[in-house]
């Protein structure tokens, strides 16, 4: 478990740090394998890469929460703070030149948080049938 506190902390410092970058073109960021920083960079792919970083963090914090029938209210609030990080990423946007403050982009990091917690809770799901 303290693995995937790691993990999500470490991701939210990534959308932090790849948002807040002076350049939004990611092949420049050294730890960005070429391949990944071309697809990022298509003009294309521009809106959904914001969503690929919250699939992963919906899924890590999915897993975390309680079993999701008895605490919907708690999932609500997880994906409502995992849209506050990416409200929060695109606004300190506002502060750089060269970067767009745009709400497409939340919409976007909305989207991926709630497929990734959509894919913890039929994991999940599929867990408890099998064990029971």
């Amino acid at each position: 478990m303290r693995l995937l506190y790691v993990l999500i902390f470490a991701l939210v410092v990534l959308v932090f740090y790849l948002s807040w970058i002076p350049n939004p073109r990611l092949n420049d960021v050294w730890f960005i394998p070429g391949w990944l920083a071309r697809w990022t960079d298509t003009p294309a792919n521009e809106d959904i890469r914001t969503a690929v970083p919250f699939v992963f963090l919906g899924l890590c914090t999915g897993v975390l929460l309680p079993t999701p029938g008895r605490s919907y209210y708690r999932w609500f609030i997880a994906w409502l703070l995992l849209v506050g990080v990416v409200a929060l990423a695109e606004a300190g946007q506002l502060l750089l030149p060269r970067r767009a403050f745009r709400l497409a982009d939340i919409a976007w990091g909305a989207v991926g948080a709630l497929v990734g917690m959509l894919a913890a809770f039929a994991l999940i799901s599929l867990k408890n049938r099998f064990k029971a």
